[in-house]
């Protein structure tokens, strides 16, 4: 069992965040945002090499991502909403996703197998983000990341939505 975490670098979580491990040494980082609808996220190595992206390719009822890892194809993200909880399916990887938007906690599992878990957190500094703890040993981590990097922007996006819902005049500045 290994732990991640992906720290937001501002409130939005928007334009950079970058992936540690169980030591908090930078190992990758996320670059893009997603927004109504369009976006992308980057997945990048700490020294800037190309490892993955995740693009949203459609946006009507139920919004669609493609994933690729290093140039290829590994699968769709169809985003479904239910009543109280999130769940999402990940074609080609055959992995479901299930949780809820509000407290940005989720569980991915291929059958009955759990790959990871996604919790909040915040950090020393007062950053907050997610944990990953991934279930299995994973060749891999790209898919990993895409996937919990995706769930977070989701939650992200909802946040803002709340906000916004509640005080439209959030982001005007005062005289």
């Amino acid at each position: 069992m290994a732990v991640y975490y992906l720290l937001n670098q501002n409130p939005n979580g928007v334009n950079s965040q970058f992936i540690f491990d169980e030591d908090y040494q930078p190992i990758m980082i996320l670059t893009g945002q997603f927004d109504i609808s369009q976006g992308s996220l980057n997945l990048l190595s700490i020294n800037g090499n190309y490892l993955g992206r995740v693009t949203q390719i459609k946006s009507k009822f139920s919004p669609t991502y493609q994933l690729e890892a290093r140039h290829n194809p590994i699968g769709q993200m169809h985003k479904l909403t239910a009543v109280w909880h999130q769940f999402t399916y990940i074609s080609q990887l055959n992995w479901t996703v299930m949780g809820s938007l509000a407290t940005n906690s989720y569980q991915t599992a291929h059958g009955i197998r759990n790959i990871f878990t996604v919790q909040p957190m915040v950090n020393k500094k007062g950053l907050d983000g997610i944990m990953i703890t991934l279930e299995v040993q994973q060749q891999d981590l790209i898919p990993v990341f895409l996937v919990a990097a995706t769930l977070n922007q989701w939650s992200l996006i909802a946040q803002r939505k709340t906000k916004l819902k509640f005080n439209p005049y959030h982001n005007i500045a005062t005289n």
